[in-house]
């Protein structure tokens, strides 16, 4: 396959309508404020909400077979500024205690309906839960003992929104998956819609439980490992192709408010070189490989509009980019490709973000 210069513009017509910037962009290891375990019970009255372990799974023959379900919330309104725009978001967690080896397929739901976590903390492991108390969460009840679930073991969207493995014992972190990515984004954006997510295996085959730390735990407490732009932030996502010892680097300085001129400077290029801009109003958290260890970070089912040219020498270059004034709340990413002597004649850089302001 070849990917010459000119067919990585989708639309090459006018240069990019809408960028922005401040600083680097953000970081934010987020715990989560609340979790519980659903324990499937016909009476509805067994709670783990307080305890330092959830339980995702079926348990074995001593637990009755039944499943296990487990709920995590983060409250991103309260750790994030209004009208950020996330980049990219990892969820980190630790399993704790299984009976199984192999890793286990775990799929994150939405949850319809706002639960109180409650106060009970089971002896022991906790996995068979201890009686609910008032306030608690069960199969049964998003409030024990009134308030209830529409279908029992909570109500969830039935979509998956992202699917991730469950080791038998050990760290789970996972890519910046784009429902992960959408969910956060949607949690910030809509914080009254925001429940959680239920998280739940495929509950065929039995003694697959596993039981992870929650937030009440030690350490090694469930978080969301968040990159955003606040608004007028610029900042870097990703990496460049291999350039000697090093990588292509595209960094973006100022504040993206309307009408500021932004430089989008270039280092480590092939050299001598010639490169363009290419522009979209979204970011690619992952990246599609364009050979090893080089990705494009504009998503390529998008528009992709392209910028002026530049020439490189020495490595290094520099370019301009005006903020268009009266586009508030616009994310824009730009990705430099220039010239070279790999198999595909392209190198590109990593991505220059940001958010007008």
């Amino acid at each position: 396959m070849t990917l010459p210069l000119a067919n990585l513009c989708l639309a090459a017509t006018a240069i990019a309508a809408c960028i922005s910037s401040t600083s680097a962009q953000s970081t934010l290891n987020l715990v989560a404020s609340k979790d519980a375990t659903l324990n499937e019970s016909a009476s509805g009255n067994v709670a783990n909400g307080a305890g330092t372990k959830m339980f995702v799974g079926r348990v074995g023959f001593t637990g009755n077979h039944e499943i296990r379900r487990a709920l995590v919330k983060w409250d991103l309104a309260a750790a994030l500024p209004a009208g950020s725009r996330i980049l990219a978001v990892k969820l980190d967690m630790w399993v704790d205690l299984s009976a199984a080896f192999l890793g286990q397929a775990t799929t994150a739901h939405r949850v319809l309906q706002n639960w109180s976590e409650g106060t009970v903390s089971p002896l022991g492991n906790g996995g068979n839960g201890a009686p609910a108390t008032s306030g608690s969460v069960t199969w049964l009840h998003t409030n024990f003992p009134s308030q209830f679930w529409t279908n029992p073991g909570g109500d969830f969207a039935a979509t998956a929104s992202f699917t991730f493995s469950l080791p038998g014992f050990g760290a789970v972190l996972t890519a910046p998956l784009p429902g992960l990515v959408a969910d956060v984004q949607d949690m910030l954006d809509n914080p009254a819609n925001n429940h959680g997510w239920l998280f739940k295996t495929p509950e065929v085959l039995t003694s697959t439980a596993r039981a992870i730390n929650t937030h009440e735990a030690a350490a090694l407490r469930p978080q969301l490992q968040i990159t955003y732009l606040a608004p007028g932030q610029t900042g870097a996502y990703g990496v460049g192709c291999p350039v000697g010892s090093g990588t292509f680097q595209l960094s973006v300085t100022g504040t993206a408010t309307g009408g500021n001129v932004l430089p989008i400077t270039y280092s480590n290029a092939p050299t001598p070189s010639l490169g363009v801009n290419f522009f979209s109003l979204a970011l690619d958290p992952i990246g599609t490989p364009l050979f090893a260890n080089c990705s494009v970070y504009l998503p390529l089912a998008g528009v992709i509009i392209s910028g002026d040219a530049f020439i490189t020498s020495g490595g290094v270059g520099g370019t301009n980019f005006t903020v268009p004034t009266g586009f508030p709340g616009y994310l824009i990413n730009v990705q430099a490709a220039v010239l070279d002597t790999t198999p595909l004649s392209v190198s590109l850089s990593n991505s220059g973000v940001m958010l007008t302001q």
